[in-house]
């Protein structure tokens, strides 16, 4: 009886053990196939960024003496382009530029990153020099067909190719670290004109700096401007030097790492609503200023972009931050870069014009430099022209320069604007300057910029 009784228990036992067995063998295959289904697209079923990183690092070994580059290249120069076609045709030309590249080229390893972008490596025993990237570069330019045959139908293709060398060491660090490359270059390979880019280290610390720019910039400006000042630079009657008729306003940012406006400026002006708001800070802080300033204050003028008057809420915007002084309202002058297809658009002359039924004024500024387009100025939208200070600079040894000037010193009287000329910075072009009730001076010889105010906080409730 005791001998059935083990016998049945140690069945049990075995049965147990296989169940438990086949369960985690059952584990194990999962587990195997989601590793698998990791390593390859969804869509196309080819091999992936992970596939690839764990090729490199087979062994997982860092080998020192394996110098890698890398070729990523983006169909169609668009990262959009797979949406113009159904699932079956990204598929099919996926498949058959993969193969095209792995049997010409014979790759260390060949996969995709993010299911668009065909990331091609090769690897030797010495590091790669700028020349061999660039012959490689163009050496998987030369294998991509311009044309293949999808679905029955030609279709032709046009490629970016970005190229950087990296280590194993880099693999290491972990996928962000190379993505973080990888993005920069292609990014840059699709705005070159020949779609061909090949990494650089000091363009990469650039880019880096510019990004850390626009955070910080954009972080104090929310924070309230703490981090800012503002400077004026008087602009001054050519028939008396010693009055002054108008504030330039002038930005300066608290954070001397980052050097002057001459740096973070034209960074913001690619960044239309960071460059707003910028716009409307400056704007509220000068009104607290005046709201607090018990001297009668000069005009005042603040430059203003393109974009800003774009906004939809501009005029609004502006309106509602000038309605706690509106007698403040006739002594602003904004000022516009010149740029005369943004301001031929109807919303930004909208706004020109309700503004100036306020009592607001405006200057179109650096007339003279790049395209000017006259056409502007005969619609009176502006109250004054200030010239771009390298004609004045000119003007002593340039006697077209000197006509130009006196030229547009005509314009401006027979369209009643004021004439800023910018720039002046010695004696000799003080003297070229004709003494003129419409003519106004702004250079260093008269007045650096001064300091309006200590730090810009917050406006007080």
């Amino acid at each position: 009886m005791l001998i059935a009784l083990c016998a049945l228990l140690a069945a049990k036992v075995s049965r147990e053990k296989k169940k438990r067995s086949f369960a985690q063998l059952r584990l194990e295959r999962e587990q195997k196939k989601q590793i698998l289904k990791s390593l390859f697209c969804e869509e196309s079923q080819l091999p992936n960024i992970n596939y690839i990183q764990k090729k490199i690092l087979s062994n997982n070994e860092i080998n020192d003496s394996a110098h890698h580059i890398m070729h990523v290249i983006c169909v169609g120069r668009s990262a959009d382009y797979y949406r113009f076609f159904d699932s079956k045709t990204s598929r099919e030309i996926k498949t058959q530029l993969h193969n095209c590249l792995n049997d010409a080229l014979l790759p260390s390893v060949i996969g995709l990153f993010e299911d668009r972008y065909i990331v091609v490596v090769f690897v030797k025993n010495s590091p790669w020099k700028k020349e061999q990237i660039i012959e490689q570069q163009q050496r998987v330019q030369r294998t991509l067909p311009h044309e293949l045959v999808v679905g029955g139908k030609p279709l032709p293709f046009d490629y970016s190719v970005a190229s950087m060398p990296f280590s194993e060491k880099d693999i290491a660090k972990g996928k962000s670290y190379l993505f973080k490359k990888m993005a920069f270059c292609v990014n840059k390979s699709l705005k070159s004109l020949e779609g061909l880019y090949v990494y650089s280290h000091s363009d990469y610390k650039r880019s880096l700096r510019k990004r850390q720019i626009i955070q910080d910039l954009s972080q104090d400006i929310r924070q309230g401007g703490a981090k800012f000042s503002l400077c004026y630079q008087p602009i001054f009657h050519s028939t008396d030097t010693s009055e002054v008729n108008i504030w330039e306003i002038l930005l300066r940012w608290n954070r001397t790492e980052y050097g002057g406006p001459g740096e973070f400026m034209p960074l913001v002006a690619t960044k239309p609503h960071l460059h707003y708001s910028l716009t409307m800070m400056i704007l509220k802080k000068v009104i607290d200023y005046a709201v607090s300033s018990e001297d009668t204050l000069p005009n005042i003028s603040i430059n203003v972009s393109n974009s800003d008057l774009m906004m939809v809420d501009f005029f609004d915007d502006v309106m509602i931050a000038t309605e706690v002084y509106p007698e403040l309202r006739s002594k602003i002058i904004f000022e516009v870069v010149e740029y005369s297809e943004m301001l031929s658009k109807k919303h930004v002359k909208d706004n020109i014009l309700n503004l100036k039924k306020i009592g607001f004024r405006f200057a179109i500024d650096d007339f003279g430099c790049g395209y000017s387009n006259l056409q502007l100025l005969t619609e009176k939208h502006f109250d004054f022209i200030k010239i771009d200070k390298t004609i004045i600079g000119m003007c002593e040894q340039d006697a077209v320069a000197y006509e130009t000037l006196q030229f547009i010193l005509k314009l401006s009287e027979s369209i009643n604007a004021g004439l800023v000329i910018e720039g002046v910075e010695t004696a000799q072009q003080l003297a070229l300057v004709p003494e003129d009730p419409n003519v106004f001076i702004q250079g260093f010889l008269l007045s650096r910029p001064v300091r309006l105010t200590s730090t810009l906080s917050p406006r007080t409730k």
